[in-house]
């Protein structure tokens, strides 16, 4: 399992929201698509038409670890899933390499300073190993590396690499302790290339292509941009019930609130298919997101400059601004429960260089799914790597 991640330097774009930044930064050197050069494909589940294919069922097979290896090769579920990867992949190269012009940051698999430490804001539990007699952690996300090598750059522009995020916390339909992760604004140009390239895998996996022209219409027709919705919004909508959201420490509001999947897939059907969600309440998140200044109402919780793209079974993107000085990155550990010793490296890069950078990632077995109409992101792993389990191969 590989991820790609990737920062850059946004200064021009900084003053508009963020999430409007990726996608300007994405579509700007694109000219605008022919819209009736793709087309919905359909898989009529109950035609007798011998020339159709029989739609696919995800097969299941991590449930048994011991039989995976040999029921895999004979999967065309799996078939196709290396297929769509690999379109992933070489798409977001593309877009990294000729696109964007970024640099390659090669990486270690290991890390001392994970980005999602135990505190508040936290969304994984660190995995701690023993190599060569000393504890470390296997890397959850490498944006730390990608700061740092930004500030090494003659002209600092962006950089991104692949390799694997492994969490501590159990898997899930919706989540994987061990996952493939593109961090860039990808969603509408790949949901444009896997249509045209695999457009009758899709349908034959999903049933239909349908999901996919509607997100790339509904790009369109919002003046090439998804809609928004900043959490303070969310949460006074008129259909939002208790069981969509929850309080950041449970019983206590003082710390802020958050939406729970239930809340995401609220979401997602009032705006058509997909959303940004902006603007969260700062202590639900990693204590590495900028604070949005001057949003702080009289007795109430800082805002994050952050957003999540909601799509499928979830969030599928997340993107957000650092830290610039050394004392806003003091303040968000401090506040969020941190110990600032454990960071030392990171402070002090910022002694030596301030820089407005943004970091975004995409869950690429989140989108996957998606894709394929399938809710269950275990199903979307070529080798799995699920908690508690034997993996086989």
């Amino acid at each position: 399992m590989e991820s790609f991640s990737i920062h850059s330097i946004q200064s021009n774009l900084l003053p508009m929201p963020h999430h409007q930044a990726l996608e300007r930064l994405y579509y700007a050197s694109r000219k605008p698509k022919v819209h009736a050069q793709i087309k919905t494909t359909e898989i009529d589940i109950e035609s007798d038409d011998e020339k159709t294919p029989p739609k696919l069922s995800a097969p299941r097979l991590w449930r048994h670890p011991s039989s995976y290896a040999v029921q895999a090769l004979r999967s065309p579920w799996h078939r196709t899933l290396l297929r769509l990867q690999s379109a992933v992949f070489h798409t977001s190269i593309e877009f990294f390499r000729h696109t964007m012009g970024y640099e390659y940051l090669v990486v270690p698999v290991t890390t001392g300073s994970v980005s999602s430490p135990m505190g508040l804001g936290s969304d994984s539990q660190p995995v701690t190993i023993w190599l060569d007699d000393q504890a470390t952690y296997l890397a959850d996300s490498q944006q730390f590396l990608l700061e740092y090598a930004l500030r090494l750059q003659d002209r600092p522009h962006g950089v991104y690499y692949a390799g694997t995020s492994c969490r501590g916390e159990d898997p899930d339909a919706t989540h994987l302790n061990q996952f493939f992760h593109v961090e860039c604004e990808l969603v509408g140009d790949l949901a444009q290339a896997l249509l045209a390239s695999h457009g009758a895998e899709i349908a034959r996996c999903a049933g239909t292509t349908a999901h996919l022209q509607q997100l790339l219409r509904l790009f369109w027709t919002n003046n090439h941009s998804f809609p928004r919705i900043t959490l303070a919004e969310a949460l006074a909508l008129p259909e939002l019930t208790d069981e969509m959201w929850s309080f950041v420490v449970p019983g206590d509001s003082a710390f802020g609130r958050a939406l729970t999947r239930k809340g995401e897939q609220m979401l997602i059907a009032r705006f058509g298919g997909a959303c940004w969600l902006t603007e969260m309440d700062h202590p639900s998140v990693p204590f590495y997101q900028a604070y949005v200044p001057d949003i702080v109402p009289p007795g109430g919780v800082a805002k994050a400059q952050c957003a999540d793209f909601l799509l499928g079974v979830g969030e599928v993107l997340g993107c957000g601004n650092r830290h610039v000085t050394v004392n806003q990155a003091l303040r968000a550990l401090g506040n969020h429960g941190v110990a600032a010793g454990d960071y030392q490296w990171y402070l002090d890069m910022r002694r030596e260089m301030e820089l407005n950078t943004t970091g975004w990632g995409i869950g690429t077995e989140r989108f996957l799914c998606w894709v394929l109409g399938h809710g269950d992101v275990r199903d979307v792993q070529m080798f799995p790597r699920l908690k508690g389990m034997d993996s086989m191969p």
